[in-house]
């Protein structure tokens, strides 16, 4: 279950990340004076940051019906400790999160960047950028959500390893409710300030 929301939740951030870059793309275009390329980023920029930011909240809503069906395991038997099967599912879910953290830090860092060499570029050219606030708050949130990622895929691996070895498991029910109220606290700020930048 944790790998195909992480899936879902690592696509719709890129896709929420490349509507922001789109809207960044009109403000260098227009200081550029290239007004062709413009209706295109703005069409892109509105296909990808409410759709996208509505979906991200329905992928929420899904997470934390679908926690509720999961219940206690059965205790891990000796046979089962010894099998390394289960090792490896907790590696691979562990590496899911880590691509996921790791895709959503890297955008954020795209998206300041990008904010970085806007400013450079008006300096150098001699023109009036005008960027909003929000984008820089937007790339903080990405930093700051791609590395609670990180730390709850540490934290699950680290847990679910030593479980297996004391030969109980059971799912992680406080580390998905401290990730499900990040993400949603993430998910409200992002509402936020994709309002203010509309304004």
């Amino acid at each position: 279950m944790e790998r195909t929301y992480l899936s879902y939740l690592k696509f719709m951030f890129i896709a929420f990340g490349t509507g922001i870059l789109s809207k960044k793309m009109i403000l260098l275009l227009a200081a550029l004076h290239f007004y062709g390329l413009i209706p295109f980023f703005q069409d892109l920029y509105k296909l990808l940051t409410w759709p996208v930011l509505i979906l991200l909240f329905m992928v929420f809503y899904f997470f934390v019906r679908d926690l509720r069906y999961i219940n206690r395991g059965a205790p891990v038997t000796a046979k089962e400790i010894q099998d390394p099967r289960i090792y490896f599912s907790a590696e691979r879910t562990f590496l899911s999160w880590i691509r996921t953290g790791i895709s959503i830090v890297i955008f954020g860092f795209v998206m300041e960047k990008f904010d970085f060499f806007l400013t450079k570029l008006a300096l150098m050219m001699h023109r009036v950028i005008t960027l909003h606030a929000s984008f820089s708050g937007m790339s903080i949130i990405f930093l700051v959500l791609g590395i609670i990622n990180i730390a709850v895929g540490l934290g699950g691996f680290m847990l679910t390893v030593y479980q297996v070895e004391h030969g109980a498991y059971h799912p992680h029910h406080k580390l998905y409710g401290f990730y499900g109220l990040s993400l949603l606290v993430c998910l409200s700020l992002l509402s936020y300030l994709l309002i203010k930048l509309s304004i």
